[in-house]
């Protein structure tokens, strides 16, 4: 399972920076980066709407590509 929502929330809520997320999610430096390009290319703002799942949320980021 992703931990796309995760990444999300530690960037946009807690403003930590992609090495620090990476240590945090337990997740590459370059998969953070991968997650935060994926996002803003799909358009998606923070924070998401309460009703996005997290298949949906995937399905918008990574489907796509």
């Amino acid at each position: 399972m992703r931990k796309t929502r995760e990444v999300m929330r530690l960037h946009f809520e807690l403003h930590l920076g992609q090495r620090q997320i990476a240590h945090s999610a337990c997740l590459s430096q370059s998969t953070v980066h991968d997650y935060l390009e994926r996002f803003a290319a799909a358009g998606l703002s923070w924070p998401l709407p309460p009703e996005m799942t997290e298949t949906e949320l995937e399905a918008r980021c990574f489907l796509r590509h």
